[in-house]
């Protein structure tokens, strides 16, 4: 879900994306994903190789949680594990600027428990993404 939500925030909002997992093999496979995705989008037309190459030049991959200390907005998108997503969320808190928006893709974790683990439960939000075809070939 991660990868979906950095290719979206730099393909369709023109926005720089930090993309961070702390296993180096799941940055390099979300990477290669999104590549391919967009690949198949410059088959079919929908996008140039110029508008592929723009998007994936807009998504740096990051390691570690300290990498975000400059992030104005921070998705979260870790698995439905609610101790994960507490510690993520009390590092997050410790690392990016105070004033920053700390969203969580959670369909199943309490927003307001995440947000406890925070100094700033009114900054915390739920974005849910989900994703979905219109038609048989707009993959």
């Amino acid at each position: 879900m991660g990868s979906g939500i950095a290719q979206v925030s730099a393909q369709i909002a023109k926005r720089n994306v930090l993309l961070m997992d702390a296993n180096p093999k799941a940055l390099e496979k979300s990477l290669a994903a999104m590549d391919s995705l967009l690949q198949k989008q410059v088959a079919k037309g929908k996008v140039t190789d110029e508008e592929r190459v723009a998007t994936m030049s807009r998504i740096k991959p990051v390691s570690s949680l300290s990498e975000l200390k400059d992030a104005d907005f921070v998705v979260e998108a870790a698995t439905e594990n609610t101790d994960l997503k507490l510690n993520i969320f009390k590092s997050l808190d410790e690392v990016v600027a105070p004033d920053v928006i700390l969203a969580t893709n959670t369909s199943s974790i309490s927003i307001t428990k995440i947000g406890s683990a925070t100094k700033r439960p009114d900054k915390v939000i739920g974005m849910h993404f989900v994703c979905f075809s219109l038609s048989p070939d707009s993959s």
